[in-house]
């Protein structure tokens, strides 16, 4: 799996190996949104949203140390916290899955006026 293509999350339902992949089922958006996240009792930590989609995200996070299965609180600009669990992790970039998908006006909030990129 290359960090910035992602085409796989390690999302395997309950009766298969954590081994196996679940393909991915909701379009991803491109995007450069300012987020933050909190790992349990840790402090907050900013972050680049590289793209998004109503399940979950891709991020980046320079000096990452978040372990896979962790639980976290993620924000984007000022929508949050959103319940999230890190499904994997390559060097700096990071994959979330957001317990409850996102609203899809919410979805295109993010991407049309949160976007840096314009």
């Amino acid at each position: 799996m290359h960090p910035q293509t992602p085409e796989r999350f390690h999302d395997a339902p309950p009766e298969t190996s954590d081994t196996e992949h679940e393909t991915r089922h909701n379009a991803r958006h491109p995007v450069e949104v300012m987020g933050k996240y909190r790992a349990r009792m840790g402090q907050s930590r900013d972050i680049w949203v590289k793209d998004i989609s109503e399940t979950g995200c891709r991020f980046f996070d320079r000096y990452s140390i978040l372990d896979i299965g962790a639980n976290i609180s993620f924000r984007i600009g000022n929508i949050g916290p959103i319940a999230a669990e890190v499904r994997w992790r390559e060097r700096s970039t990071v994959g979330i899955r957001f317990e409850q998908p996102l609203h899809p006006s919410v979805l295109a909030h993010i991407v049309a006026a949160m976007d840096a990129r314009g």
